[in-house]
């Protein structure tokens, strides 16, 4: 048999979401390269299934010097499967730079469809999802994230990210910050015991989000996309309006106009008169 790559997805929770036709796949294949060998192993085991196959790495720390090795592997006639660790792989990790390699050099790639975290989460959230554009991760950096937020605020379609548990609640401040009130949705734990699925417009997740403690699991963010007729102020339509109002009234009331005009959220509006007015904050 001819040297193929094999794309086989994987449980994103739910053990018995793993296909027959995957299980069977890493059993037939003769290498099989994983995002994490401990892992990939632990599914074997979990799905009841042996595999005579040889597990290797292969993630974004090794891609470079993995890459040649597999597409030499498949030259010579072997059956490589490509696993991540939780879905459908080449969905935010590094298989689409060895899927490439396998087209260049004429080699056939196949898939063994499965779970997916994004699309498992756009069919719950109750947000449109006949145009959805999926980000990948949030940037940590905060200006990174900002220009990623600005980079989609202008598209009227569903927008799909991953996010940690440990920047959640920045990512949401953010995206309320620019976006607005827009209705959004934070599902976590897809397909395990924890599983949830909370929908709100961005300023009452955030709400709900500053009273959580702690929070673990895997998490994809959905925020609904511009609406027909909804306006997107800049910062400097914002500035231009600010510095209209603060000439008329005092500063709070003009925050609470603007605010009500832009659908911005209060604290933003709020620091930006101050900065306008070089006021000083209140103790």
């Amino acid at each position: 048999m001819s040297g193929r790559l094999m794309i086989v997805s994987t449980p994103i929770g739910n053990i018995s979401d793993f296909s027959k036709r995957g299980a069977c796949a890493l059993e037939e294949t003769d290498i099989i390269a994983c995002e994490d060998t401990r892992v990939t192993r632990k599914l074997l085991a979990l799905s009841g299934r042996t595999s005579t196959a040889k597990l290797v790495p292969y993630h974004d720390h090794n891609g470079a010097t993995m890459r040649p090795r597999l597409l030499a592997d498949i030259g010579a006639g072997k059956v490589v499967a490509l696993v991540s660790d939780a879905g459908t792989p080449l969905i935010s990790d590094p298989g689409y730079k060895l899927v490439v390699g396998c087209h260049d050099n004429g080699f056939k790639v196949t898939a063994v469809p499965g779970p997916s975290a994004p699309l498992t989460a756009l069919t719950v959230s109750g947000l449109p999802s006949d145009k959805f554009v999926f980000a990948g991760f949030l940037p940590p950096n905060k200006k990174a994230c900002e220009a990623a937020i600005r980079d989609i605020r202008d598209l009227s379609m569903t927008i799909i990210w991953f996010e940690t548990p440990q920047r959640l609640l920045k990512s949401l401040t953010l995206m309320t910050d620019i976006l607005g009130a827009r209705l959004a949705v934070v599902a976590r734990e897809l397909t395990k015991m924890h599983e949830e699925v909370i929908r709100a417009p961005l300023p009452e997740l955030v709400a709900q989000f500053q009273e959580r403690k702690s929070l673990k699991g895997e998490i994809v963010i959905l925020v609904d996309g511009r609406q027909n007729g909804e306006t997107i102020f800049d910062e400097i339509d914002v500035k231009i309006m600010l510095q209209k109002e603060l000439h008329r009234q005092s500063l709070r009331d003009a925050v609470k106009v603007i605010v009500e005009r832009t659908g911005l959220s209060k604290r933003t509006i709020y620091q930006l008169a101050l900065e306008m007015s070089n006021a000083t904050p209140p103790e």
